[in-house]
């Protein structure tokens, strides 16, 4: 097999479209002064939230699905492929459990247009810990994110092999 199945094409979109989305709303949902900051802050919780399941679902549907073989033109190379690949997966996953946890060091509950979020009774020091790290967290995955999207271009445009069209519909 040398191509994703349909789902896991479509759920990589949505997540890059989803960790664009929160990291362009970056910021403290909790400290809206005007309702356009209500708003991004929402749309922030709400992005991270779908990303959240959205990688699990993703998880699952890779036990599920056949997925191409890592080819790389070395067995180095190759162990570096998947060692990115799982390096964004723990990204995704932990920055919005870290933003979730930043979210309860500022407010006890949060009310979001969908849903109210759980109220968790967690040592506060272990709160403060992961909240402080959201923000590093995120960042480190925009830039893991950034360097997975000039790696496939470079492996498109310059290397011209089928590493890009993995990924995409025909």
């Amino acid at each position: 097999m040398n191509r994703y199945s349909p789902p896991l094409i479509f759920i990589h979109w949505i997540t890059a479209i989803l960790v664009l989305t929160s990291y362009v709303t970056s910021g403290d949902p909790t400290k809206g002064r005007t309702i356009w900051d209500f708003l991004i802050g929402q749309i922030h919780v709400l992005s991270g939230s779908l990303l959240f399941i959205l990688i699990l679902c993703r998880l699952f549907l890779r036990l599920l699905l056949p997925v191409p073989v890592v080819k790389a033109y070395n067995q180095s190379l190759t162990l570096v492929v998947k060692a990115s690949h799982s390096l964004l997966y723990i990204f995704l996953l932990l920055v919005p459990v870290a933003g979730l946890l930043e979210l309860y060091t500022k407010a006890i509950s949060f009310d979001h247009v969908i849903i109210e979020l759980p109220q968790l009774e967690l040592i506060q020091s272990c709160l403060l810990f992961f909240g402080n790290i959201h923000h590093t967290l995120g960042n480190l995955l925009i830039t893991l994110v950034g360097l997975h999207a000039i790696n496939s271009l470079w492996h498109h445009y310059y290397l011209k092999d089928n590493s890009l069209n993995k990924m995409t519909f025909r």
